[in-house]
């Protein structure tokens, strides 16, 4: 079960401690919140400065949305007495605070896993923590609150009744997992997979391990550590030396993993998959299309096994996996009577999440004509334009019908595909742009809309379904 939201979630005594602040009025937290606009009655509002905006500015609209207490720097007055203002040198530190106090509340549970690596964390976590919800009080952290303020604020906002924890942690450079596995100080540890992205605040691969490696550095002494054996184990096994060996699992396709996926088989509903670890056989039903997905799902027994949980019973709950939005959520449409199928995979983009969404994308369609709407791939520096032309054996061997390739750095991929694929380019999503791909859009057509977050693929998204009728 999700782990439920308490009315005090923290108390009076806990904020004193934390705070060395002498509250005049017994009250409880139902919640911390960052974003004044998502202020409840009961809830701790933090004055978060940011790059676009500052918290502070938004106090009021917090008080009138029914905050309970406000935590601001000291530098702001408050003239409002109805609620308990808490005055701080840094309001970042103070979300620091209650994470490390939350986490340190339930210190005895042994099932916080922290996973993180170059794509596959969101529907990892996913996975993990549906399996989790039916043997015990599970929170996980939400969408893409992943990095630096979203993981404490995650912590901060972790009930007390919670029996297993689910972070996602994401980076893009170095010492920045570090921190996270330091405040989530992880039981568990996974590398779902390893590939290019970010590698444009980077100098290689290497240094891509280097920093998903860094995962390791909250983990506990005693704790476990689960990798996926397909994507650079070698490197990144050198890296567990710390921990004990036999503390190490492995996963994958590979044969050599603990934990191997040994069959799987497209169903109405995503996928069948059969899977061997430690001798047993398991089979299993999950909700997600692509072999990616079936080595993602592999993570959910490696943490099942290790939690010493029911795995049958963790495994059971996986037909039940619904992703965040712009995560692969498929989509069907009404184009001229005619069934088509939208895939919205637009939350980012790299080349092995890439690779891995076309073979899927492959999958589903069928007999289908495949049309790729292709956003740009960001963050890769030098090496932007050698990891887009890589694509190009892939859009030719799926037979992709019609791929419209959208930003400059796509310009040189299109220059190739031209005179093997019908295929368009456009600078950026605009008006005309979207018009002229809503008008190459034919019935029966499976589309596949995939792009880095910069790109803003998800406009397009928006149009095909608010023009085609999508459920």
């Amino acid at each position: 079960m999700t782990a439920k939201k308490e009315e005090n979630l923290w108390n009076t005594e806990e904020i004193y401690d934390l705070f060395s602040k002498k509250i005049e009025r017994d009250w409880k937290c139902s919640a911390i919140a960052i974003d004044s606009r998502k202020v409840k009655p009961g809830n701790i509002f933090l004055a978060m400065p940011g790059t676009k905006f500052d918290g502070h500015d938004f106090v009021l609209d917090a008080i009138d949305s029914g905050a309970r207490a406000i935590i601001v720097k000291n530098s702001l007055k408050i003239l409002n007495t109805k609620i308990e203002v808490i005055l701080v040198e840094d309001v970042y530190n103070s979300l620091l605070l209650l994470a490390k106090a939350s986490r340190k509340r339930i210190n005895n549970s042994k099932n916080i896993i922290a996973i993180t690596g170059s794509s596959g964390k969101t529907s990892t976590k996913e996975m993990i923590g549906k399996a989790f919800e039916s043997i015990g009080e599970t929170f996980i952290n939400p969408g893409s609150y992943n990095n630096q303020v979203g993981v404490p604020f995650s912590l901060a906002n972790m009930p007390r009744n919670t029996d297993f924890g689910i972070f996602e942690l994401g980076m893009n450079n170095f010492n920045e997992i570090s921190t996270l596995s330091k405040l989530v100080q992880p039981n568990i540890a996974i590398i779902t997979n390893i590939s290019e992205a970010h590698i444009g605040n980077f100098n290689s691969i290497k240094d891509i391990i280097k920093a998903k490696a860094e995962i390791f550095n909250g983990l506990k002494s005693d704790g476990y550590i689960l990798i996926n054996n397909d994507h650079y184990y070698d490197e990144v096994i050198k890296y567990t030396k710390n921990f004990s060996q036999s503390n190490v699992l492995t996963y994958g396709f590979n044969k050599k993993a603990d934990i191997r996926l040994v069959n799987r088989v497209k169903s109405n509903n995503g996928q069948k998959v059969t899977a061997e670890a430690d001798g047993k056989t398991y089979k299993y039903d999950i909700s997600l299309d692509g072999q990616h997905q079936a080595i993602n799902s592999l993570a959910v027994i490696g943490s099942l096994m290790l939690s010493k949980c029911d795995i049958n019973k963790g495994l059971s709950n996986l037909n039940k996996i619904t992703l965040p939005t712009g995560r692969g959520a498929k989509y069907h449409l009404l184009i001229k009577g005619e069934k088509s199928i939208l895939i919205d995979d637009t939350y980012n983009a790299n080349l092995g999440s890439m690779i891995a969404s076309l073979h899927s994308f492959h999958e589903i369609a069928k007999i289908n004509r495949k049309v790729l709407i292709f956003g740009e791939m960001g963050e890769l520096g030098a090496f932007s334009e050698i990891l887009h032309k890589k694509l190009y054996d892939y859009l030719i061997s799926f037979n992709i019908g019609l791929v419209v390739f959208v930003g400059n750095k796509t310009k040189q991929l299109y220059t190739l595909c031209m005179h093997v694929i019908e295929c368009i380019w456009v600078e950026n999503m605009n008006n005309s742009s979207e018009d002229i791909i809503l008008n190459l859009i034919k019935p029966r057509d499976c589309i596949l809309v995939k792009g880095s977050r910069h790109m803003k693929m998800e406009i397009i998204v928006k149009k095909i379904l608010h023009n085609f009728k999508g459920k």
